[in-house]
């Protein structure tokens, strides 16, 4: 099994860093072996990344996009056509107040991946947060939002 990438972002993101995430996807890909990548799948950041890990899945097919969500009814947006390849609802979460589930879901992702990859350009939110507890993991970090 390779490494895992988990993206945070704000959900105002500009699809203009779509040329971002794919660099460092092919990047992680090629270098760092990481085959397995993590959405929350709220906002145009995670938008943009699944797009782009959408159209990268042609050129690398052993790649896997999954779906970490914070509630049961995050699937309904979905309906039938799930744009990804699977997705988990982890037990911390599951067990975590429905007002923190987002919080929950995000502090998971940045414990359990191996880099986490962003576009944060506020020092306050979710994302935010998700990417100080990724760094203070010891996670490879890399801010979109500082390349720009």
């Amino acid at each position: 099994m390779g490494k895992i990438c988990a993206f945070f972002g704000h959900r105002d993101v500009l699809s203009t860093v779509a040329p971002l995430i794919e660099n460092q996807v092919r990047r992680l890909i090629t270098e760092e072996s990481v085959d397995t990548f993590w959405l929350g799948g709220y906002g145009n950041f995670d938008a943009c990344a699944a797009s782009v890990l959408r159209r990268l899945q042609s050129e690398y097919p052993h790649i896997t996009i999954l779906l970490i969500i914070a509630y049961p009814r995050q699937l309904e947006r979905y309906g039938s056509a799930l744009p990804f390849d699977g997705f988990e609802y982890p037990a911390a979460v599951e067990a975590a107040p429905r007002k923190f589930a987002i919080s929950a879901r995000n502090r998971y992702m940045a414990e359990h991946t191996d880099f986490a990859i962003g576009y944060v350009q506020k020092e306050y939110g979710g994302a935010y947060d998700a990417l100080k507890t990724a760094a203070s993991k010891h996670k490879t970090v890399i801010n979109l939002a500082k390349e720009i």
